[in-house]
């Protein structure tokens, strides 16, 4: 049984799953009772696994804090999230949410009944002028979140959004700091940037994370993730610029360079959102910078900010005005408070106001919240109903004479409508007979539109320029249907082998795409399994265990080739339901 002043907290990270529990003072402060951090294993880029293994690690991280059955507030990262910063003109009351609602028609990326979002006032100029910040997120992958973590035994209290948790931290944890700060919060997946300039913020998510050094290191020195993660974590460290003794180790040398040249990148990707910062949001350039996250670990990674950005830089301290029990080992609790910080934010969800107070609503939380609100109105109208059952019966006590005498009619009304009923019965049948002729009729006209609905979904999974399609071909039991569109084919080779004996079976129709992909920097041929793993999804194909099957249905050749512009690929994906194809 959780203590009343319990508070449960769980941040859904894209490689670690991290959760507390805090109490809170009669003043109001937060205590720390217990935390724990679960690391999850592989790429956090690689959406297709990141379900499952969120799956354990919050089996394990719930049995860890021993937190079945107790309510929590749960936060998501920030890459999913979008997120946009909007000027709004002077507007009194409910107007505000009017106009806030059309700003958010207008600037989020998807309709708005595909997303659960919020808003919050950031703040109002003398002029009357309001600042916004918008918060959206598909309903789809926040439900997925919510129904992990319910099926874990948790109660889902609210869902914050992890940047904006880490500014609620920070101004709590840091009341002091009244000059702008920059808080780079280095994520596995992604880094979020939060600018903090006394009551006013701004947030802004950017796709370079541990994951992408990790996948740097993995492709310089030809190891897989998980071996280039653990050196990451054991040996690595950022090279320091300018004349410094390099490591007597040559390849944790090579290692400490690669760092550098991605943390270059991060930099120069911070430097921009800076100046959009100034120029966009009419903001000033930080004087200091906090270093919050998993990616803050490394090694000289703020004495490199500190060089590029010519600040002063620190670790963020999310544990800054927290109170360690004397259970928590506060030796480790320091080392892990950079990358505790949106726990402290969402117990403070949890204690009641915050600054930022923005909450993305799962449908399920949507229906149990609206099912609590009408409870009073549901029992009050339930007692009305049973107020009126009793004057019913009362009445009907008082009427049974008038009742008697007018039962003989009603047995009199009763056999004509069932001769009616039979009637109704006839006409159904009819009806029904009828509907299993034009269901025929329907089918045909579905079938018509079958290819361009297979050929529109095709088209849908395209995320970007570097792969595209020249030849989609139908296949029978591994031979194409149609004659080839110019002379050669080497399916028609192979048709002339002699069938193998036996009674033939159903034919297996396949779809087969031959296309090219560029030379890129993504992952070179993992453009093209990244492609094929959002076809294996569709309702028209049946590609089971597609990761581990993947060579089976996927020929790339290999981009290694420099002066080649682009490399060829071939995909097979058997057909669910085909047509009847001639």
């Amino acid at each position: 049984m959780a203590a009343p002043n319990s508070i449960a907290v769980i941040n859904l990270g894209s490689q670690r799953v991290s959760g507390a529990v805090f109490g809170k003072t009669p003043g109001g402060d937060l205590i720390l009772k217990r935390y724990e951090i679960v690391e999850m294993d592989g790429d956090p880029s690689v959406d297709v696994s990141r379900l499952p293994q969120l799956k354990v690690a919050l089996s394990e991280l719930v049995a860890k804090l021993k937190i079945r059955g107790q309510n929590a507030w749960c936060a998501v990262p920030g890459h999913p999230v979008f997120s946009r910063f909007v000027k709004l003109p002077p507007v009194q009351g409910d107007k505000l949410a009017q106009i806030v609602e059309f700003e958010a028609r207008q600037n989020v990326p998807w309709q708005l009944d595909e997303v659960s979002w919020d808003y919050e006032v950031v703040t109002k100029s003398d002029l009357g002028e309001i600042e916004v910040v918008l918060a959206a997120m598909k309903r789809e992958p926040l439900n997925e979140m919510y129904e992990e973590t319910t099926s874990c035994g948790i109660k889902v209290t609210g869902v914050d959004v992890g940047p904006l948790a880490l500014y609620n931290t920070f101004r709590y944890s840091y009341p002091d700091v009244d000059e702008p700060a920059l808080v780079v919060d280095l994520g596995a997946r992604s880094t979020n940037l939060v600018f903090i300039e006394g009551a006013r913020f701004f947030t802004r998510n950017l796709l370079v994370g541990g994951a992408a050094v990790t996948n740097a290191i993995a492709k310089e020195f030809g190891v897989p993730f998980a071996e280039a993660e653990r050196q990451k974590c054991s040996q690595g460290f950022v090279a320091l610029g300018g004349a410094v003794e390099d490591h007597p180790d040559e390849g944790v040398n090579a290692m400490s360079k690669v760092m550098r040249n991605s943390m270059t990148r991060l930099h120069a990707e911070i430097m921009r959102t800076i100046t959009f910062y100034r120029s966009q949001q009419g903001g000033s350039a930080p004087k200091r910078v906090f270093l919050a996250g998993g990616g803050s670990g490394a090694g000289y990674i703020a004495e490199f900010f500190s060089e590029k950005l010519k600040l002063p830089v620190e670790v963020f301290n999310g544990l800054r005005g927290v109170q360690p029990e004397r259970g928590v080992n506060a030796a480790a609790a320091q080392v892990d408070a950079p990358a505790l910080g949106e726990l402290v934010g969402l117990a403070l969800r949890g204690m009641g106001a915050c600054p930022c107070e923005i909450e993305l609503i799962p449908d399920a939380l949507a229906a149990a919240r609206d099912a609590a609100r009408r409870a009073p109105t549901l029992i009050l109208a339930g007692l009305c109903i049973m107020a009126a059952l009793g004057a019913a019966i009362f009445w009907f006590q008082s009427a049974s004479a008038a009742i008697q005498d007018r039962a003989a009619a009603m047995q009199s009304d009763g056999a004509r409508l069932n001769k009616l009923s039979n009637d109704i019965r006839l006409l159904d049948a009819r009806q029904e007979e009828l509907r299993l002729r034009s269901s025929q009729l329907e089918q045909a006209v579905t079938d018509r539109s079958w290819w361009v609905r297979l050929l529109n979904d095709l088209n849908q999974q395209f995320d970007n320029d570097l792969i595209w399609l020249t030849v989609i071909e139908l296949i029978k039991d591994d031979k194409p249907v149609t004659a080839p569109l110019w002379g050669g084919n080497n399916d028609e080779k192979k048709s002339s082998a002699p069938a193998k004996a036996g009674t033939p079976g159903a034919p297996v129709y396949e779809l087969r795409l031959q296309g090219l992909y560029r030379g890129n920097t993504e992952g070179e041929q993992k453009v093209v399994y990244d492609f094929a793993a959002k076809l294996a999804k569709l309702d028209a194909f049946i590609m089971t265990d597609f990761e581990t099957k993947r060579d089976q249905y996927v020929k790339v050749d290999t981009g290694v080739e420099e002066d080649r512009y682009a490399f060829h690929f071939e995909i097979k994906m058997p057909l669910r339901k085909p047509l009847q194809f001639q």
